[in-house]
């Protein structure tokens, strides 16, 4: 997957927030980083070329009500680089009753309609990949490598992403009988995806996922005291709004399917190129709700999050020797 020497010099976008605050810091301990968002005017194509120029490497991070898909297209048309990294989300898989569990990259992108969040990330992967396919380089073979990842909902100790406050604002909520497992991915494991994925120039789409993820019952023995929640079917709007008052700003649309529906992923490509998460979603989800960092959970929800994370590592486990079974004996 390593299609090259790794930049020297990157170029990023997309920058505000926490997340772009934190992937920013990660990036700049490894190569020399030239802020697009603080330098220039998106709109104007010459600036964006300008602060482009002798960058070995694209980032973008993500997209907002003011970075937009179209704002992306224009940044990425002024972008003369070898190489594009994307953090989009697992969120463009959608979340669908037929979907296997958990996820691989071999999955098509097909977000739900109703949710703005996981449409617009599937816009941007086809902006990028577009991109790429713009500059064919020798035998056919695209001139241009994008990396896309695809992160689980991304949370840390105060704030995290959109769609990551969104799932911690409705973890106690189930809609009807539906009870699916969960996912959480702290930020740092993102930080080092992204800095893997410019470093060693990866290629293709990569799921960014702890390992395992969080059954029913373990995300209950989190909880707590807690009580979840039921909303009776069908109140997509009432679940919006719910959850917009829990995390107070905009937050994304079209969640009810998020809550009813399978939507983990594996982690397994990511893996394969030397990334390794440092925590389970057992231990992100009690650090974001907590508010703290983990160094300074008291030892009652460590042990909450210690037990939850040895039972995904069961259950991820069981799921690799069915699989590893099944394609034995397929092959016989």
């Amino acid at each position: 997957m390593d299609s090259g020497a790794s930049p020297s010099r990157v170029a990023v976008s997309g920058t505000g927030g926490v997340i772009g605050a934190r992937v920013l810091q990660w990036l700049a301990q490894s190569f020399d980083v030239i802020d697009i968002d603080q330098m220039i005017d998106a709109e104007q194509a010459a600036q964006v070329s300008e602060a482009i120029s002798g960058a070995d490497a694209l980032v973008h991070l993500r997209l907002t009500r003011e970075i937009t898909s179209d704002r992306l297209r224009r940044v990425v048309a002024a972008a003369d680089v070898p190489h594009l990294t994307l953090v989009s989300s697992a969120s463009v898989y959608g979340a669908w009753p037929n979907h296997p569990t958990p996820i691989s990259e071999d999955m098509p992108v097909r977000p739900n309609l109703e949710s703005s969040f996981a449409v617009h990330h599937a816009d941007a992967e086809r902006t990028v990949l577009e991109w790429r396919d713009a500059a064919p380089g020798p035998s056919g073979q695209p001139g241009r490598q994008v990396a896309i990842l695809r992160p689980a909902p991304v949370v840390s100790s105060g704030l995290g992403g959109p769609i990551g406050e969104a799932m911690l604002a409705a973890a106690p909520i189930r809609t009807g009988s539906d009870d699916p497992p969960v996912q959480f991915l702290h930020l740092d494991d993102l930080a080092s995806a992204v800095v893997l994925a410019v470093r060693q120039r990866l290629a293709g789409a990569f799921n960014v996922a702890p390992d395992g993820w969080l059954a029913p019952g373990e995300l209950r023995a989190l909880l707590g005291a807690r009580p979840k929640v039921r909303v009776p079917l069908p109140a997509p709007k009432r679940l919006d709004r719910y959850v917009a008052r829990r995390v107070g700003h905009a937050a994304p649309e079209g969640l009810l399917p998020f809550t009813r529906f399978s939507w983990v992923v594996a982690n397994d490509r990511l893996r394969a190129a030397g990334w390794e998460p440092r925590y389970s979603s057992a231990q992100a989800y009690v650090i974001a709700d907590a508010g703290m960092p983990w160094d300074d959970l008291n030892a009652r929800q460590r042990q909450y999050a210690m037990l939850a994370g040895a039972g995904a590592a069961l259950v991820a486990g069981g799921w690799a020797a069915t699989a590893w079974l099944r394609r034995s004996y397929a092959l016989r």
